[in-house]
C-alpha cells in the first residue's frame, strides 16, 4: 500500500496573533499586526511571516478569524507565548480554580 504525500502541519492564526501580542505588549491593531508580520527577523535576515507582505485589510481579516487553521512550512521552535493575555486584558484573567470555588459557594 503506497502512502500519499505527507500533509503539512497546520496551526491556528490565533497562535500567530498571540506571538505578535507578546512582542508588541498588547493586543495588536491591524496596522501593528501587518507591520510585525512583514518585518520578521532571524539573525541578519528580514522576511515576511506569511511568505509575502500582507496588507492592513488582510491583517484585519486575520484578526477577525483567530480560529482558522493555516498550513505551515516550518513551525518555529521559539518558546510558546504565555497563556495569559497581555496589556489591558490581563486584568480580566481569573483563576479557573478560584472561579469554581465561587460557583460552588453560590449553589449552597
Amino acid at each position: 500500500m503506497a502512502s500519499g504525500p505527507k500533509a503539512l502541519p497546520k496551526m491556528m492564526l490565533g497562535f500567530v496573533v498571540r506571538r505578535c501580542a507578546v512582542d508588541v505588549g498588547h493586543q495588536p491593531t491591524a496596522e501593528e499586526f501587518a507591520t510585525w508580520a512583514n518585518e520578521q527577523r532571524d539573525g541578519g535576515r528580514t522576511f515576511c511571516l506569511f511568505g509575502r507582505p500582507i496588507s492592513v485589510s488582510e491583517a484585519r481579516l486575520i484578526l477577525r478569524h483567530p480560529g482558522r487553521e493555516v498550513t505551515t512550512r516550518d513551525i518555529p521552535t521559539a518558546p510558546p507565548a504565555p497563556a495569559v493575555p497581555v496589556g489591558r486584558d490581563a486584568a480580566r484573567v481569573t483563576s479557573f480554580a478560584d472561579a469554581a470555588v465561587r460557583l460552588r459557594a453560590r449553589r449552597k
